[in-house]
Order: C-alpha cells, then sequence, then structure tokens
C-alpha cells in the first residue's frame, strides 16, 4: 500500500477539488499540481458530483501506470552487468510500487474517482492449508537417505546406500516379527516395480498382517492467497454535466484495465493498476478495511439497468449499472498490520 504521508498532498488537492465542485466542462478536474495539462496533471472525477462534504465517507480509486524495475527475480538488471547479492530476493510488487522514485514517476499521471461507499461493504481472508502424510517407514526412509547424502565420500556413500534397509528397520524397534516381514514384502514390492510391476507397497503390508501403517496425517500450510474485491455501482444522471461525468469514469476505468499494445507491436505492456481506499472527507477511514495495490480484472457496463432502454435527450441512459472485481497483486502478510498500527489502531487492517 503507497505511503500515506508521501500521497497525501497530492490526494488533498484532488479532494479538495472534488469537494468544491472545481470541474471543467466535462466534468474533468485536473490540478494537484495547478495546471491543466491532461499529460502531466492527474484526473479527477466525482459522482455524484455535490457528494463531497468534510466528513463525507466515500470511496477513493486512484490510478497509477504499472510500472516495474529492470530486475528480473532480484537477479539484477542483466543490462547493466549487476550481480545478485541473493538470488532468493524476488521484490514484489507493492515493494516496487512503494520506491519513492518510481512512486514519483507514477503520480504524474495518477487519476482519481470518487464514488459513495458501495451498498455492500465487506472483506474476506483466507491461505491455504493441504492434507499430508507421513508413515514410519517413509520417516526411516528418510532419515537413512540423509545419511547416504552426508557421506563424505563415494565409498562412504555405497556403505550408507548397503546399510539402507538395515537402517530402516533398525528404527523400527518394538516391531512385531510378522510385521517387520511385512515391511520387507513391501520393500521386495517396491523393488518389484523397478522392473515395471504394479505393486502397492500398502496393499502387501495389509495383506501379510491386516494393518496399515499409521499415515501421522496432518493439515499443513500451504500457500497464501489473492484477495478480491467485487463492487457494484448504480449511475442515474441529474443533469447533462453529470451525465459527462459518469461516461468519464467508464470510459477511465475500461481504458486503464485493458492492455497496451505499445509503438513496436512486439509486446504487450500491463495495464493500469489501482489502490482503493475508504475515506472520511480527506482521512483515512477510521473502521473500513485497507486495501493493497489491485488490478482491475472484470469490467461489465449494463446499460439499461432498469431492465428497460431509455436515455436523456443527448443520448445518456437513464439508468447504467457497473460491476467491478478488484483483485491484490500482493497477498497480505502479517507484518503489513503492524505498518497500519503504528500509532494505535487506523482501522480493522486489511
Amino acid at each position: 500500500m503507497p505511503n500515506q504521508e508521501d500521497l497525501a498532498e497530492i490526494t488533498s488537492n484532488a479532494w479538495k477539488l472534488a469537494a468544491q465542485g472545481k470541474t471543467l466542462d466535462l466534468g474533468v478536474s485536473y490540478g494537484a499540481f495547478g495546471s491543466q495539462d491532461p499529460e502531466s496533471e492527474p484526473t479527477s472525477f466525482t459522482y455524484p458530483l455535490d457528494m463531497m462534504k468534510e466528513k463525507t465517507d466515500h470511496l477513493l480509486i486512484r490510478i497509477f501506470n504499472y510500472e516495474r524495475k529492470g530486475e528480473i527475480f532480484g537477479l539484477g538488471d542483466p543490462s547493466s552487468g549487476s550481480e545478485s547479492s541473493s538470488a532468493l530476493k524476488i521484490p514484489g510488487f507493492t515493494d516496487i510500487f512503494n520506491d519513492p522514485k518510481t512512486r514519483e514517476k507514477i503520480e504524474k499521471t495518477a487519476r482519481y474517482i470518487f464514488l459513495p461507499i458501495p451498498q455492500q461493504v465487506s472483506d474476506a481472508i483466507s491461505v491455504s492449508y493441504a492434507e499430508d502424510r507421513l508413515n514410519p517407514a517413509q520417516a526411516a526412509g528418510l532419515k537413512a537417505a540423509g545419511s547416504v547424502l552426508e557421506s563424505s565420500g563415494l565409498s562412504d556413500a555405497l556403505k550408507n546406500a548397503g546399510n539402507f534397509g538395515r537402517a530402516v528397520l533398525n528404527d523400527m524397534k518394538g516391531v512385531d516379527a510378522g510385521t517387520i516381514q511385512a515391511v520387507k514384502a513391501a520393500a521386495a514390492g517396491i523393488s518389484i516395480n523397478t522392473l515395471g510391476a504394479n505393486v502397492s507397497p500398502t496393499a502387501l503390508i495389509t495383506r501379510a498382517s491386516g494393518q496399515v501403517l499409521q499415515s501421522n496425517l496432518e493439515l499443513l500450510f500451504s500457500g497464501v492467497t489473492l484477495r478480491s474485491f467485487p463492487f457494484v455501482y448504480d449511475f442515474v444522471a441529474r443533469d447533462p454535466r453529470e451525465g459527462e461525468v459518469i461516461k468519464g469514469i467508464i470510459r477511465t476505468l475500461k481504458k486503464a484495465m485493458t492492455a497496451k499494445s505499445g509503438r513496436d507491436k512486439l509486446f504487450i505492456k500491463s495495464p493500469d493498476v489501482f489502490q482503493l481506499e475508504y475515506k472520511t472527507g480527506n482521512q483515512m477511514h477510521p473502521f473500513l478495511n485497507s486495501f493493497k495495490v489491485c488490478a482491475l480484472s472484470d469490467l461489465s457496463v449494463n446499460y439499461t439497468g432498469s431492465g428497460t432502454y431509455a436515455t436523456y435527450g443527448d443520448g445518456t441512459p437513464v439508468h447504467i449499472q457497473v460491476q467491478m472485481t478488484f483483485k491484490e497483486i500482493n497477498p497480505v502478510y502479517s507484518e503489513d498490520y503492524d505498518v497500519l498500527s503504528e500509532g494505535g489502531y487506523k482501522n480493522v487492517g486489511y
């Protein structure tokens, strides 16, 4: 998530314009830096036009150009001849986004959309877990295999490999002779499988002893997940000026979420990214959740939101329904909550 203090001045100016209703003829305002050059100044859209008050709760959508460093998986920029200090250092997009040099560049072309808080406000976070099994024979085999890998030379490795089977059986102390014979049969089955047979070692143990190995079933953490946030908005223009604002919002979202073909047509450049934030006036909302940098993965526009085609005299549909789905680019980690907790709880976190 971008540093709140670093973005405060730009966002504050954009918010002030929205609050004062200072928009151009098409409901578009430029002015975070005081000029009206659409190539270098942030663009601001506000719906409804008279929504902004000092304590108005709203959703702010900031749109930035997608910027990446030249580094590939932390290995440095190949063109610069730089060497990697660690091949395991893979920078996440959020880290790149928060880099001062990168942020200074992308803020120059930022666009702002101020919308009311949606009717449904929720967030969900999940992590992945998976079942895993490790029976005693596998555990003993891993221990014996480890001793082979830790051998100091080829002769030691061959010697340890020769003792592999005995090491497995020696680790199974307290097991009756019948069970040991069943395990031997299972080991023989594994050997036969190398010749193309299809014998189940577990089935052999069950046939020999009427038992199955303790599986030591356990639920293990398997990874993180990315969050999605769906939003539904109904747009109803109350005058031609507000109709132009709605048109601008839809057009800006569509353009920002689509890929860029580039001039050489050799590569396709990534779409823009989105930073969402619930706010109260010009401050972070004191309770609702925060967002990481997102991509707009789905956008659906229904120009007959009421089920019937109807337009105003200028062609603007009477009722437009827009459905958006944002997906965070990076997972949420425990340390992210520490950042939001500096100086006290600012909200519920992510």
